[in-house]
């Protein structure tokens, strides 16, 4: 069941060999800042990722989406050098990053899910540290530091321990310290977790600001966040880019096929014909205990009236059937439904009974 603000779980992965998957690739130039082809990660028995292939752009916002557990972080840390990958080929700011690891990371600004802080330090001290880490000429490191602190809101207490903080404030410091180099790729994992409201439109316009110059990639679970700053999307799951295409293409997604609102009194979602007709289904109860099933379908099927038929057939009684605007979060549902449905039919039929379980 998935309401508004819920998120998708994946299945845990089994140990099958990686297939061909089809993707769909973002129309870009031909100098990109990061280029990955073919990228399989496995940890243990899991497979993390399955033969990622990207090619991102030299400046923009591009947005990786996907259920927990979809190889999001895996991904990102292996853009941000933290990881290697066990097979692929993988170039960063035109450095092959299998061979020049070291040299590949230092052309990073990288902002983890949880901001790696020295409770101890200032918030000065600790972004002076960093700033010797990064290798920022002295001449220039004070203005970095005043540079970043500012765009990341940290100067009022700039002279507190960073152990003293709030979340909030520990993860504006995490992102003063990712853009503290001047960098032109900057990677931000879940980047808004603890920030109030206020704060996030601030780090918002930051980083539509920074994309205007260089890359800025921002992995995040919340379809809203991603939608209101990138300029290119791509969804991941099961270890797999199920797409990499432009905000405006994802967006038309929304428009293809039609999408219906039902409120019965029992659940009807779980049906094979409605299974095999759909290419989307959630469900909800409403307050007064009646279940809200919200689904899509194909343009030229008529989903609407075997939804009804089926309704009839099992005496379930439906007080509301009515066409609904599709939103982006039924359209990234659907992708990975699809992908699920995809990879429990290449299992092993014990695998797959196993994983159903």
């Amino acid at each position: 069941m998935h309401g508004p603000h819920s998120r998708v779980v994946e299945r845990s992965s089994v140990a099958v060999e990686p297939r061909a998957c089809a993707v769909v690739v973002a129309p870009t130039t031909d100098a990109c800042s990061i280029s990955a082809v073919g990228l399989t990660k496995r940890f243990g028995s899991a497979w993390a990722l399955r033969g990622a292939t990207l090619r991102l752009p030299q400046h923009g916002v591009v947005g990786i989406l996907g259920p927990n557990g979809a190889g999001k972080t895996t991904l990102i840390r292996m853009f941000a050098g933290v990881l290697a990958p066990d097979d692929g080929e993988l170039t960063v700011d035109g450095i092959d990053a299998r061979v020049n690891a070291q040299q590949a990371r230092a052309a990073v600004g990288y902002l983890p899910e949880s901001a790696p802080l020295y409770p101890e330090l200032t918030v000065r001290e600790y972004l002076k540290f960093r700033a010797d880490l990064a290798g920022v000429p002295r001449a220039q490191r004070e203005h970095h530091i005043a540079t970043s602190m500012e765009h990341a809101d940290v100067t009022s207490f700039a002279h507190r321990c960073c152990g003293t903080l709030s979340k909030g404030m520990q993860q504006r410091v995490g992102l003063a310290a990712a853009i503290l180099a001047q960098s032109r790729i900057i990677i931000l994992d879940e980047p808004s977790v603890g920030l109030d409201p206020a704060q996030a439109l601030r780090f918002r316009a930051l980083v539509r600001q920074l994309g205007d110059t260089r890359l800025v990639l921002l992995s995040s679970h919340l379809l809203s966040e991603v939608e209101s700053v990138c300029s290119q999307i791509v969804v991941i799951a099961h270890g797999r880019v199920l797409a990499h295409e432009s905000m405006s293409a994802f967006r038309a997604r929304a428009l293809e096929g039609s999408s219906y609102c039902a409120e019965s009194d029992r659940a009807i979602a779980g049906d094979p014909i409605i299974a095999k007709l759909c290419t989307s289904i959630t469900q909800s109860t409403t307050a007064d205990g009646w279940t809200r099933t919200i689904f899509s379908a194909p343009a030229t099927s008529n989903a609407r009236e075997v939804f009804a038929r089926v309704a009839l057939r099992e005496g379930i009684t439906v007080r509301v059937l009515e066409r609904a605007d599709a939103s982006l979060e039924s359209v990234f549902v659907a992708l990975v439904h699809s992908s699920a449905a995809q990879e429990a039919a290449s299992l092993p039929c014990n695998v797959a009974n196993e994983a159903n379980t």
